[in-house]
């Protein structure tokens, strides 16, 4: 680690020095380094002062799952005494100057921005005067937008800047973004074939030219999982029927008949539904019920109701729509991937909401398609989180080969005088013990932990159901916020830095336990009402027998121990977010303490919780934490 990169004033933390060199011996050797770094070791800064020092012509990219994360990097990149030059991405749309624009759809949007280009590069009506600004004066856009780069401005900031100077700030950053060293941005720009593709073209490098850091990297296996699913809704194939009365064309006939079946397809799988939310439905089966039907098997179908879809969306460009969409298109590209997507690594599905809406998808079982391409052809990769236990989950479900990784779990580098862990005997959410017993042993436990606590306390349930039927009956004496559809964060943030007698209601995996910070020590206890572990349904048994079969004797830790796990940590690390936080963490469900599940947790978890196995006597363990901080 080279000092002079060092932020003047900046003192290495306990831990990050640890992360830096542990990180850096691995991707010297091109390999991948995935750490489970806690919450205080400082592993933004640490990645990038193990990545820069022996950068050279070589690039970084940094991508993430939510902006917010952006902004972080953007601060540490700032301070570091090297000169660096870096762009981040928004999306296009939202980095658009064309403010009236922003009401269109992603897509309607993009065709809107590549007819407005193109009509500037013929000289037509209209056209973007931003875009005609960067073709005419090219060189002082890019002097601009490079100058942007070298201050490490954030999409935000170069937009409102460029666009002060009559120029559009995406495409002026397209243009230099082989010039810089570092490029910032969501996951889709790295993960996602067709954008990554374009984006490492603008950067001039490929994969092996590039070190790549992957932060919060617990969502990345989700993440890709959710990008090779897809699902149609009912509303979409009866919108697709209805364009087909506006835009006549000779494929309009079979495009019909193919709506109108696939509508009696719906309608077949409401009435296999009954009372069931999800139900497994075969591919094959209903490309042959469209042979039946039609002449025409479902792939054939795909392909005729794309083809329509392009015949429409040009003939909205005709007519100067800004709706450029085609639902027609929309519904032949989610079959095309409902009836090509007919492998083991997929299952096909038949869904219904609460309000009995209905919708066919297809789920991925499996994202490594699309991680280990990128993960096994960079120069070397950092994937990190504050919660990646045990490591070797995450490295099997994101690369085929795991020979080339470096695993490693740090420890907390909090005091541990500042923390209490508690986990409650004789309370459990599984199902058959949920009885009204059950549900009074909770109330008592809360009403206790409100009782005692000194500070804002919040209370996380396993789901709203739970949290509705334990919440009316418990007594609190503080101000009770119940987490809600509307309920904003900067609100609530506000309210718990303000007073301190305040009790959060909430969900686990919600957006007030996940992604979000209580500045201040604005919260100083967290009660996890139970372990969320996921529904059981059929995908859930689905996804099971599937890592079952791809890590023997780990399906069940893979797909429904392991994600539970990380959700009730990343619920009770909202209490302590710096070194000086104190507080205490309340898991009220015994079944933590059983060696199949304690053993998953963070070291200093298992070193440091207490068993208590009464309300009574976790009020008095609270109680003595706080005395014993006064003394």
């Amino acid at each position: 680690m080279k000092k002079s990169l060092i932020p003047q004033g900046y003192e290495i933390r306990r831990g990050q020095k640890g992360f830096i060199d542990e990180a850096n011996n691995c991707i010297k050797n091109n390999e991948v380094f995935l750490g489970s770094a806690p919450c205080g070791i400082g592993k933004s800064l640490a990645s990038l002062l193990a990545v820069l020092p022996q950068l050279e012509e070589n690039k970084l990219m940094i991508c993430f799952r939510t902006r917010s994360q952006l902004y972080i990097y953007l601060k540490e990149l700032r301070a570091l005494s090297q000169n660096i030059s870096a762009i981040s991405f928004f999306s296009k749309k939202d980095m658009c100057p064309l403010r009236m624009k922003r009401n269109l759809s992603y897509f309607d949007f993009f065709e809107m921005c590549k007819k407005l280009k193109d009509n500037c590069e013929s000289s037509v009506k209209p056209y973007c005067r931003f875009y005609w600004n960067n073709v005419r004066a090219k060189n002082d856009a890019e002097r601009l937008a490079l100058d942007c780069a070298q201050r490490v401005l954030s999409p935000r900031e170069t937009v409102t800047l460029m666009s002060k100077q009559g120029y559009c700030g995406y495409e002026a950053l397209k243009k230099v973004l082989h010039r810089v060293n570092v490029f910032l941005g969501t996951y889709h720009y790295v993960f996602d074939p067709k954008i990554r593709a374009t984006i490492l073209k603008s950067f001039g490098a490929d994969l092996s030219k590039v070190y790549l850091i992957v932060d919060e990297a617990h969502n990345l296996p989700a993440f890709a999982r959710e990008l090779l699913s897809d699902q149609l809704t009912r509303n979409t194939v009866e919108r697709a029927l209805r364009e087909t009365e506006r835009f006549e064309a000779e494929l309009v006939t079979p495009v019909r008949e193919y709506l109108r079946t696939l509508e009696e397809v719906f309608r077949d799988a409401q009435r296999a539904l009954k009372s069931e939310k999800l139900k497994q439905v075969g591919p094959q089966e209903i490309s042959d019920f469209f042979l039946t039907q039609s002449g025409v098997p479902g792939d054939e179908v795909a392909e005729v109701l794309e083809e329509y879809g392009e015949y429409v969306r040009e003939k909205r460009l005709e007519l100067g729509s800004e709706r450029i969409l085609s639902y027609n298109y929309r519904v032949g590209k989610f079959l095309d991937g409902f009836f090509e997507r007919d492998r083991r690594e997929h299952i096909h599905l038949v869904e219904k909401d609460q309000k009995g809406r209905i919708w066919l998808e297809f789920r991925s079982f499996d994202g490594r398609e699309l991680t280990d391409p990128v993960l096994s052809r960079t120069r070397g990769s950092i994937l990190m989180s504050g919660f990646l236990s045990p490591p070797e989950v995450y490295r099997d479900l994101t690369l085929y080969d795991q020979s080339s990784v470096c695993l490693k779990e740090f420890d907390s580098p909090f005091p541990p005088e500042n923390r209490l862990i508690l986990v409650a005997r004789g309370v459990s959410s599984a199902f058959k013990e949920r009885t009204d017993k059950m549900l009074d042993r909770w109330r008592d436990y809360i009403e206790a932990i409100s009782e005692v606590n000194e500070g804002n306390i919040a209370v996380f349930f396993t789901s709203y159901r739970l949290m509705r039927t334990v919440l009316p009956s418990t007594n609190v004496d503080r101000k009770k916020i119940v987490e809600q559809h509307k309920t904003r964060r900067n609100n609530v943030i506000k309210q718990l830095a303000e007073s301190s007698d305040n009790a959060l209601f909430g969900v686990m995996g919600g957006k007030f336990s996940e992604g979000i910070d209580y500045p201040n020590n604005a919260l100083t206890c967290v009660a996890a009402v139970g372990l969320p572990y996921a529904t059981w349904d059929i995908y859930q048994r689905a996804l099971i027998e599937y890592l079952e079969h791809q890590f023997p004797r780990n399906g069940r830790k893979y797909a429904y121990l392991t994600p539970a796990i990380l959700r009730l940590i990343q619920t009770c690390g909202r209490v302590h977010r710096s070194a000086k936080d104190k507080g205490c963490i309340a898991i009220l469900d015994g079944r933590v303490a059983q060696p199949s599940i304690r053993n998953q947790l963070p070291e200093y978890y298992q070193r440091e919780m207490k068993i208590v196995t009464s309300p009574t006597k976790c009020k008095q363990s609270i109680d003595q934490f706080w005395l014993n901080l006064r003394d």
